[in-house]
């Protein structure tokens, strides 16, 4: 079952920058499949899952150890950490913590960018990535709240009660 939402994580990280939207930014896509991951299998495999599908895309893509492979891996080792920090000590709803990492993904994201391009400068996309981050994360977090429900995951877990 892993394996599977591996690989769906991957497809839906590999089309992610096709779907139009503003430049430069995505969805997110994949983050639904973390989040799942998250819900019913646990924090562990949601880590393992967030690393691979980075190194598994950026082999796909070409782009291994290239800039936009030190980005993602900042971006999902923020989203993820803030991931486990908010679902551990706040009761957000699956919609909330997406947004969560939505954030943190960006923050993770313009870190990198400062410590490649070694300028400060770089922090002035920060306002930008945050601000499209909201909506995106609002959509991935639905999306997820969908099929968890769908697989019958107790309002409990969900923090819905």
């Amino acid at each position: 079952m892993i394996t599977m939402l591996l690989a769906m994580s991957v497809i839906l990280h590999y089309f992610d920058p096709a779907i139009p939207g503003a430049p430069g930014a995505k969805f997110g896509l994949a983050n639904i499949i973390g989040l799942i991951t998250l819900y019913l299998f646990g924090s562990k495999d949601m880590v393992k899952l967030n690393a691979m599908r980075v190194l598994l895309s950026s082999l796909l893509r070409g782009i291994l150890l290239g800039i936009g492979f030190w980005m993602s891996v900042f971006g999902v080792l923020f989203s993820t950490l803030a991931v486990l920090l908010f679902k551990k000590t706040t009761k957000m709803s699956p919609i909330g913590i997406s947004v969560a990492s939505a954030l943190f993904h960006n923050i993770g994201q313009v870190f990198a960018l400062i410590y490649i391009n070694k300028s400060i400068g770089m922090i002035y996309w920060l306002p930008i990535m945050l601000f499209s981050a909201i909506p995106t994360g609002l959509l991935t977090g639905y999306v997820s709240l969908l099929v968890l429900k769908r697989f019958r995951c107790s309002p409990k877990l969900l923090n819905l009660d």
